[in-house]
């Protein structure tokens, strides 16, 4: 069965999209047993950081084997390529891996173990979206800007359930790698002003791409985040944002998209786990096991994958207790 393929996308940067990326990941394989890759399209690799840490970046990167990397081989023209998608797809990556990635193929036949795999980013990726452009002319117009996941990275897909898409803030050819091999994207935001201004930008743009390209690409939703329930502001913006989401979404000819009823409280725990070094002991001890509005911090990643997965289905999901108080409170 084919994976599903998400990217995650928003044009603010500090809105916890990374972070959603990431737990989720974590979520499906480690509480769901699913094969999870995740792609790091960002830059500033803060996926690739919370997944393997600096010092297997470091020499991923030297190797040559980095998303960047597949872009500046392309640059270079002469045919040669140093990246190679599947030495750069790092195996058993994730603080809460507990089979060694060399012993993964040593598993009895038919074992259902759930992982979380990367495909690392790299700060050279600042370079080289500025230069994305050039990719057809240096490959002879085989590959187009746009096409370079698709056509080098895209067959490792069927290995997978689902593939995690971290898209930088910006909707260039970088990003456009991601959306052109996506079933979906998904919108994490703060409900405040500055996180949701460029929605409109996104579900316009997406739209005009979809349809250049013969996408069946479509926006499953868009996610609360660092949601705190004592901010004026916060209450306020979930309550503007159906009809901001309705008028966005109109000219694009897509449905307007759910707000997604499992909201991501503001917590330390959710930052925390973002850091590799850490060494804990489970899922319920990398998220967070104290209680915040009502429930254990590290359940709110588990509604966040039920409700992927419910929505995927095309079934609806009731809201969590904390996720339906904070709505009524934006309904005030």
């Amino acid at each position: 069965m084919a994976p599903h393929v998400l990217s995650f996308i928003n044009l603010k940067g500090g809105v916890a999209k990374t972070t959603a990326t990431v737990q989720l990941a974590d979520t499906l394989a480690f509480m769901k047993q699913k094969r999870v890759l995740v792609l790091d399209l960002d830059p500033q690799t803060n996926a690739t950081l919370a997944l393997i840490g600096e010092q297997r970046w470091e020499e991923a990167d030297e190797a040559g084997q980095t998303l960047a990397h597949l872009f500046l081989d392309l640059l270079r023209g002469d045919g040669t390529f140093t990246f190679d998608a599947t030495r750069a797809i790092l195996r058993g990556v994730s603080n809460l891996n507990r089979v060694p990635p060399e012993m993964i193929d040593q598993l009895p036949e038919g074992t259902r173990y759930g992982r979380v795999d990367l495909l690392p980013s790299s700060i050279r990726l600042i370079d080289v979206q500025d230069r994305m452009q050039d990719i057809a002319g240096r490959s002879h117009y085989s590959v187009g800007p746009m096409e370079a996941v698709k056509k080098f990275v895209a067959p490792a897909f069927s290995s997978y359930d689902y593939v995690l898409i971290d898209c930088p803030p910006n909707l260039g050819f970088v990003t456009q790698n991601g959306l052109e091999v996506s079933d979906h994207y998904l919108i994490p935001t703060i409900p405040d002003r500055l996180s949701t201004y460029g929605i409109p930008q996104i579900a316009g743009r997406i739209a005009e791409i979809r349809r250049a390209r013969d996408l069946r690409l479509r926006c499953l939703g868009v996610l609360i985040t660092k949601y705190q329930s004592q901010s004026a502001q916060h209450r306020q913006g979930l309550q503007r944002l159906p009809e901001d989401l309705r008028r966005a979404f109109d000219a694009t000819g897509e449905g307007t998209p759910p707000i997604l009823t499992t909201v991501l409280p503001q917590t330390n725990a959710s930052a925390e786990a973002m850091t590799s070094d850490r060494t804990p002991a489970n899922y319920r001890e990398k998220y967070g096991g104290g209680v915040v509005a009502g429930q254990g911090a590290y359940k709110y990643g588990l509604d966040l994958a039920d409700e992927i997965e419910d929505l995927l289905s095309g079934q609806p999901r009731t809201p969590s207790p904390f996720s339906q108080w904070a709505q009524d409170m934006g309904n005030r």
